[in-house]
């Protein structure tokens, strides 16, 4: 008989645990973290841009075809503002919910951690 005939199969299963606990995660690479950093920094700001200066242009156009003077253009001023800022509050609670995720505590860390109890 061979040594692994001879194993408990517990025993196998135990190693091939450890064994999966130990694969190295590659770091991110400073490239990548720093386009992730522009991704994210872009987005932010067509998110605030873009409903600003649109409502802005928007109601510019319409003032001057009504005749009026800044009534349309201050008007979606302010909704474009609220829209910008209605964005930024979603990408917030989206940006939130996707750290925790992220943070998860790997299973050789909680036994680690499970007999400092």
């Amino acid at each position: 008989m061979s040594s692994i005939e001879n194993q408990n199969p517990k025993e196998t299963g135990e190693s091939m645990e450890k064994n999966s606990d130990q694969i190295p995660e590659k770091p991110e690479s400073k490239a990548s973290s720093f386009m992730n950093l522009v991704a994210e920094a872009s987005t932010l700001a067509w998110n605030l841009v873009i409903p600003i200066v649109g409502g802005v242009l928007l109601g510019h156009y319409i003032d001057n075809r009504n005749g009026s003077e800044l009534t349309w253009t201050l008007s979606l001023l302010v909704l474009g503002v609220i829209i910008a800022f209605s964005n930024l509050y979603n990408l917030y609670v989206e940006h939130g919910h996707q750290k925790p995720a992220a943070r998860k505590v790997k299973s050789k860390d909680k036994k680690a951690h499970a007999g400092n109890k």
